[in-house]
């Protein structure tokens, strides 16, 4: 995967239109896994999908460019696709069928945004998420993470909605934008320090509202244990991520220059 300029900046928020033509307001609520379960605590901390329609995501093995040997790379990835469950309306196939795809390609991981998406397509997702972690010390704790989102497009032209029109019905708007497919939908690229107050404080709200359980560090345990700091940072980025995407939909719903074509 080419990870030189691509994790540097915010790719334009173009999308492929398979994903794009299912932006719509969402609601907040709990997706009941049948490998995690929901508690109250955790139905606080679920996020905002940004989705009109159930979407499927994969989540590829992680890219590890920290230089730390003891990061691995699936079990990474399966704490990610774990967080993404916690997104209303999104479903997530298990790590290990990209993995076990890849394995029959003669690969451990994505090697780049076309392969990504051929990945995507064969195993039946809507969408992938590819990682990288950048730095990774698992004593202080700090992670250095990148995130993209690629979707799969559709191989035929959508016509995009009159927002003005759209804006008068009580259905969900559907805006299509045709875009270059090998452009990430979305993308975040963040640094986790647990020794700085910003991180401290938000790793508190996101830690109280998950079960604490009976963990003499209380919340803390999230600042303690790596496994726990990483599902914050992976919850953070993301809710960064459905946050870009319900933004492109309201830039895009507010563009007097879109009509029906």
């Amino acid at each position: 995967m080419e990870v030189t300029g691509s994790y540097g900046q915010l790719a334009e928020r173009r999308t492929a239109s398979r994903l794009r033509a299912r932006l719509a307001p969402a609601i907040v609520l709990c997706v009941l896994s049948p490998i995690i379960g929901c508690s109250d605590n955790e139905t606080k901390t679920a996020l905002i999908s940004p989705f009109d329609e159930p979407v499927t995501f994969a989540v590829a093995p992680i890219l590890n460019f920290s230089g730390e040997f003891s990061l691995d790379p699936l079990k990474a990835a399966d704490l990610l696709a774990s967080e993404l469950t916690h997104v209303d309306g999104i479903s997530v196939l298990p790590v290990n069928r990209v993995a076990a795809f890849l394995a029959m390609q003669g690969k451990q991981q994505i090697e780049s945004p076309a392969h990504a998406i051929e990945v995507a397509e064969a195993i039946g997702a809507d969408a992938m998420l590819v990682a990288g972690i950048m730095e990774y010390d698992a004593y202080t704790p700090v992670v250095g993470l990148a995130l993209q989102m690629y979707a799969v497009p559709t191989h035929h032209a959508t016509p995009v909605m009159d927002p003005v029109t759209a804006s008068r019905h009580a259905q969900p708007m559907t805006i299509v934008e045709m875009a270059d497919a090998l452009s990430p939908m979305g993308q975040v690229q963040r640094v986790y320090n647990a020794t700085h107050r910003p991180i401290v404080r938000a790793v508190e709200r996101y830690a109280k509202l998950r079960s604490e359980g009976d963990n003499a560090f209380g919340w803390r345990q999230y600042l303690k244990s790596q496994t726990l700091f990483l599902r914050f940072c992976w919850h953070d980025a993301i809710t960064s991520l459905m946050d870009q995407q319900r933004e492109a939909r309201t830039v895009l719903a507010g563009d007097p220059s879109l009509e029906i074509r």
